[in-house]
This record gives C-alpha cells, sequence and structure tokens, in this order.
C-alpha cells in the first residue's frame, strides 16, 4: 500500500470474518466476500449483492437433504445459518465464521435473500459430483478448500465482482495480479493481467498460473510480493 498499490481481498469468507483483516490492515478499497456475491465498501456496507433465488435454492436443499446431507444458508450479511450440526461444519468455524441453528432453512425468508448455500464436504464425498452434475449448468458449484463447497448465482463469481469493482475505479485488468489457491479463483485468473498462485493451489489454478510461488504455509503470498509485485 505504501508503493501505491491498492488492496481488494476477494475472499470466500463473510464480512465477519474478514472485518479484523480490513480493519488491522487499513484497507481503503472496495473488498469482495462470498466468493463474489457480496462487495462491501471500505466501511464494510453491502455495495451489491447477489442471490441465489428462491425456485434454485429450495431444489438444492432438498437435494442435499435428500442425500444425506447437511446444508448451511449465507445471507449477504452474512449470517450463516443450519438446521442440524455436523462435526465437519467445526471446519467453517475455524476460519471465524459464526453459524447459528434454525428450525427450518425452508422457508420464504431464506429462500429469497441466501447468496450462498454450502455443505461441509470433502472432494471425495458422492455429494460433491451429484451438486456438480446436476446444478453446474444453472448455478456457480465451486470449491474453497478442503470442506468448503459452495453453490451461488451463476453471476456471483469473484472475477465478476472484480470487474465491476475495476470499471467504477477506473483500473485497467492488465494492472490487476490476482493471488490464487482454490477453484474459485479461476474467475480472478480470467481477469487480471498478473496470476499467481500459491505452490499448495489446486491443480488447476497452478495449471493456469503465470507465476508459482511457495506454499501459503511457507510465506508464497509474501515471496511474491516482494519478488514480483515490489521487485
Amino acid at each position: 500500500m505504501d508503493a501505491g498499490i491498492g488492496v481488494i481481498l476477494a475472499t470466500g469468507k463473510t464480512i465477519d470474518a474478514i472485518y479484523p483483516l480490513v480493519r488491522s490492515l487499513n484497507l481503503k478499497l472496495p473488498q469482495i466476500t462470498q466468493s463474489g456475491a457480496v462487495t462491501v465498501n471500505r466501511d464494510l456496507r453491502i455495495i451489491s449483492s447477489t442471490v441465489i433465488g428462491p425456485d434454485h435454492y429450495l431444489d438444492v436443499v432438498k437435494t442435499i437433504k435428500r442425500e444425506g446431507g447437511y446444508p448451511l444458508a449465507c445471507l449477504s450479511s452474512g449470517k450463516i445459518f443450519y438446521e442440524k450440526y455436523h462435526p465437519d461444519m467445526d471446519h467453517i468455524k475455524k476460519v471465524g465464521e459464526k453459524l447459528i441453528p434454525v428450525d427450518s432453512l425452508q422457508t420464504p425468508y431464506f429462500s429469497h435473500h441466501a447468496t450462498i448455500l454450502s455443505t461441509a464436504i470433502a472432494e471425495t464425498h458422492p455429494l460433491d459430483r451429484l451438486l456438480r452434475d446436476k446444478y453446474s449448468s444453472v448455478l456457480q458449484v465451486v470449491r474453497s478448500g478442503q470442506y468448503f463447497f459452495d453453490i451461488l448465482n451463476l453471476k456471483a463469481t469473484k472475477g465478476n465482482a472484480l470487474l465491476k469493482l475495476l470499471e467504477v475505479l477506473n483500473i485497467d485488468p492488465k494492472s490487476i495480479a490476482a493471488f490464487g489457491d482454490s477453484p474459485n479463483d479461476l474467475s480472478l485468473f480470467e481477469v487480471a493481467g498478473l496470476k499467481i498462485a500459491v505452490g499448495n493451489a489446486y491443480q488447476s489454478v497452478l495449471d493456469q498460473a503465470d507465476i508459482i510461488t511457495a506454499e501459503n504455509y511457507r510465506y508464497g503470498l509474501a515471496q511474491a510480493i516482494y519478488g514480483h509485485l515490489l521487485s
């Protein structure tokens, strides 16, 4: 930031989860949350949000429950709700998200206001392939981590959210460097002029990267910043 480079956190996390980072780093630009479904301004007020839509929402919830899964519904506010708790949801809580129990997710309120439907499953879980096969043509089906499987509106991507911000800020996409590690970062790579993947990224992300840096737990982000952005 001291070098005049702006910082946007394009994340699958909610507003509440990124609040400490935005405040401690004193970030000035708008931020992209919920994998592109919700964009907030510097004061963390919502600029735009894209909901799933009631018809698709209810069908996905029913499918997840019928197949023995445990759905979670996230609203634009960042609040995440669930009906029955499963131990794999601990992975979601560990990244700073708060989960709220409700009697039912199949209500008009949730169906009209949900921005993300999630289920905490690993890639090897049968639901992963089933949900992809059934909904990928009409919804955004993305994975943002080992137990982070999300379903959003087809237009709700990090890349689309970034393009809208760049248009408002009058910034050339070619001047953007995007860092990624998960499939939900691929839409950022489609926009950015420089694509950087950490060494432990998903293979699909590594395949699209211009630069592959060290793993995120070995300071890959810092190495790329000092080695490529500031050099």
